[in-house]
């Protein structure tokens, strides 16, 4: 993802939106569809998310009572698609779950939660309560969502 100012790495779209919301700033995020090869770019707004407002959904494979199991992998399913049904066939290719789907405009709002006061108040990991807390502030419900 890029800003006015540099270019930033992150391991998905999920982190690239929580950077941008953590700087609260515009960047350009570039990523690809399914981490495949056709390329998919996001215009962030400080403030705003998504402009224009995209159709793309995203799907995370891997609830999150697994996250720490493995991050990385985690993260690394954790991915764009034009549709809902790129996301079946996806998930057939690579033999693995259909998890929860996204709108932008819900992932962008979830990570500016989640991600946004990073730089403004010291880290600290939340609480499993705390985090269930904030899935259901953002109607991430069932059992997908649940932590314990």
């Amino acid at each position: 993802m890029r800003t006015a100012g540099r270019g930033y790495w992150a391991n998905c779209l999920y982190c690239a939106f929580g950077i941008a919301a953590a700087l609260d700033c515009d960047a350009v995020v570039t990523t690809r569809y399914g981490g495949e090869d056709e390329v998919a770019r996001y215009d962030v707004r400080r403030g705003t998310g998504v402009v224009p407002p995209s159709s793309d959904v995203f799907h995370l494979s891997t609830p999150p009572a697994r996250w720490w199991d493995n991050v990385i992998f985690a993260c690394s399913s954790f991915q764009p698609f034009r549709s809902e049904a790129d996301v079946d066939r996806w998930c057939r290719d690579h033999a693995l779950p259909r998890g929860a789907i996204m709108s932008l405009g819900a992932l962008w709002a979830f990570a500016r939660d989640w991600y946004g006061s990073y730089l403004s108040t010291p880290w600290r990991k939340r609480s499993p309560a705390e985090a269930q807390a904030l899935f259901t502030r953002h109607g991430l419900i069932g059992p997908f969502w649940r932590i314990t």
